[in-house]
């Protein structure tokens, strides 16, 4: 599925296509449904929509689980082989989701077979496209098992229905298979027979022109991430292995030298990114903070139930003014939860995880591009503030595939740590207006740490008047941060100064917002988007000014409780009470969020909630 997809996502992006995908995916290891949603555009999209222009099955569980993304003109192909499979048969689709789709079949009077789901598919203006899929493989390789070659014909015959070049299929054959020249030439083989059979069966589209653009990056947010550190100065990392937080630590094992980079890269060569998979979470956070007190740039990455192991590792962090950086992966919870599935139910664990009162940064990304740049900034917090800083990025996000411009090297910056030359050096000193002392180096330094409060030396104390004075120099560092974090770093306005309605959100739901924006347009409504980013510190006075403006308010979350929104009450003590949620775990869509936000704006009931339910 990956494979199929990579190759028209680089087939696209080679003829000068915006592309914008998300993987979606079962957490079942035997491998139940999974899907990959792509959109293509002659810009670069932002957010994907339903029903589908093309359904492309690669088993015949696909045409079950998809039965109700379809609509008139959609194309749906498929192995003519799937038409015999009965959903009673359908081992790899779980008992309700089977149940459900029985009942769908049934009620509308088809069987319950392929060719019952078929027939409502096509009965709701779908275009059916059997392929023989054996036949046409064993017409062009010789070579191991047809069904090996069954994703690159699917990716091949839906790119010749398009009407993309060949060469260009062909290069996002090369690209998938790099340095792998018999493999190449088998699957250039099988492409230049799906393009033959579209030809001979008048299924091909009319040619697409080709685009020119610059140079760009396919993308994912767990790569967004990575890479981000690594030009932040990332020296070492820490991880157990967890959904979908594991790609971003794999990634950067798999890429120290990045060739784009080149001076850095020597560097690289030299000290190199360490990348240590622990035994659990607990060590990954305390491992993190002991390497960030030698002196390296350090990171751990998790998500939910890690993050959950992490918390009294970050208390440590805050209490001892440690410079550590935890990436948190939000999923589906609560415990195991939804392991693959996204979620954005983490934030008011963030702004308040670890007992007791210590200061933390907290902030999220909202697009790929931004994860290469707040991961960078997130560890400049740390070594600039002393303290743990907590990035968040939602799983649709990490498993989002986007296009971005070539990365801006002038927005690369690296802020040292303060050093003060003080004897005898005191790692807590209180003699500060910033909150931010002196920072000790382990072998370089002489001072003393506890998980208890201490004295600027470090000692334990459970004196009164110290305690009162740590823990106003600790926030204080807070009030710092939030002075000298630039605002567009915290949130943002984004669309007219004064509209008819103000979205909010975070996250991963910028993009979609931002295009049911313009769809909003034709409506003769004006909207524009109160984009939060930081949460901690959280810019009170700006989000108060803007929505004290505002005259219809949507908040737009992928939670149950409206999280971002309870930050704000807390915050300005401004109450939103229209709110768009998602929490089965699957992507938001543009016209999802267009039909809730029309049913709040239009409709004839008052309607405080609206729950979006796209997805398979």
């Amino acid at each position: 599925m990956d494979t199929s997809a990579n190759m028209i996502s680089r087939a696209f992006a080679s003829s000068g296509y915006g592309v914008f995908g998300v993987r979606e995916y079962h957490s079942n290891i035997k491998g139940r449904h999974s899907y990959i949603h792509l959109r293509i555009k002659e810009k670069q999209p932002r957010s994907l929509r339903y029903p589908v222009d093309y359904l492309v099955a690669l088993d015949a569980d696909t045409i079950f689980e998809h039965l109700e993304d379809v609509s008139q003109g959609t194309k749906v192909i498929y192995d003519l082989s799937f038409e015999r499979s009965d959903l009673a048969s359908a081992r790899m689709i779980m008992r309700d989701t089977a149940e459900r789709i029985r009942k769908t079949l049934e009620e509308g009077g088809y069987e319950r077979n392929v060719k019952g789901a078929l027939k409502l598919m096509e009965d709701r203006g779908a275009r059916l496209i059997g392929v023989p899929f054996d036949d046409l493989v064993n017409s062009a390789v010789k070579e191991g098992p047809a069904s090996r070659y069954f994703n690159t014909l699917g990716a091949a015959i839906t790119l010749g229905i398009a009407g993309l070049k060949v060469e260009h299929t062909i290069e996002g054959v090369k690209a998938v298979f790099a340095n792998k020249e018999q493999v190449v030439k088998l699957n250039v083989a099988v492409v230049q027979a799906a393009y033959e059979f579209c030809m001979n069966k008048g299924l091909a589209g009319k040619e697409l022109p080709e685009l020119k653009v610059g140079k760009r990056f396919l993308l994912t947010g767990n790569d967004g991430s990575a890479i981000g550190k690594v030009l932040g100065g990332l020296r070492f990392q820490t991880y157990y292995p967890i959904t979908p937080a594991s790609d971003e630590s794999t990634i950067l094992e798999e890429h120290e030298a990045l060739k784009w980079i080149q001076k850095e890269t020597e560097k690289l060569k030299e000290a190199g990114v360490v990348v240590v998979q622990t035994e659990d979470e607990i060590s990954a956070v305390t491992m993190a903070s002991g390497a960030a007190l030698t002196g390296v740039r350090s990171a751990t990455a998790t998500s939910g139930p890690g993050f959950s192991l992490m918390a009294e590792g970050i208390g440590f962090a805050g209490m001892d003014e440690v410079p550590l950086v935890v990436t948190l992966y939000q999923r589906g919870g609560p415990s195991t939860g939804l392991p693959t599935r996204n979620g954005q139910s983490d934030l008011l664990f963030a702004l308040n995880t670890g007992h007791g009162e210590f200061p933390r940064i907290v902030f999220s990304s909202g697009d790929v591009e931004e994860c290469i740049y707040d991961a960078m900034k997130a560890l400049n917090y740390a070594q600039r503030y002393q303290m743990p800083v907590i990035h968040m990025i939602d799983k649709n996000l990490a498993n989002t595939m986007d296009l971005i411009p070539e990365i801006d090297r002038k927005r690369v910056k690296i802020v040292p740590p303060v050093r003060v030359e003080k004897e005898p050096f005191k790692r807590y000193d209180l003699d500060t207006d910033t909150g931010i002392s002196g920072f000790g180096i382990f072998g370089r330094d002489i001072f003393w740490m506890t998980g208890d409060e201490h004295d600027e030396l470090g000692h334990v104390t459970e004196d009164p008047v110290i305690r009162d004075a740590m823990m106003r120099k600790r926030f204080q560092k807070l009030v710092t941060a939030d002075r000298e974090i630039p605002l567009e770093d915290k949130a943002q306005l984004m669309g007219p100064s004064s509209a008819d309605v103000t979205f909010v959100t975070w996250g991963s739901q910028k993009g979609p917002i931002l295009d049911v924006i313009e769809d909003l347009k034709n409506d003769g409504v004006t909207a524009n988007l109160l984009y939060l980013k930081m949460f901690s510190p959280f810019p009170s006075e700006f989000v108060s000014s803007v929505l004290k403006k505002a005259k219809l308010v949507i908040n737009v979350e992928s939670n149950m409780l409206a999280q971002a929104a309870r930050v704000i009450r807390m915050n300005t003590g401004i109450e939103i009470k229209k709110h768009i949620l998602k929490y089965n775990g699957r992507h938001m869509t543009e016209d999802e969020i267009y039909r809730a936000a029309k049913e709040i704006i239009f409709g004839k009931e008052e309607k405080v909630e609206e729950v979006l339910v796209n997805g398979a």
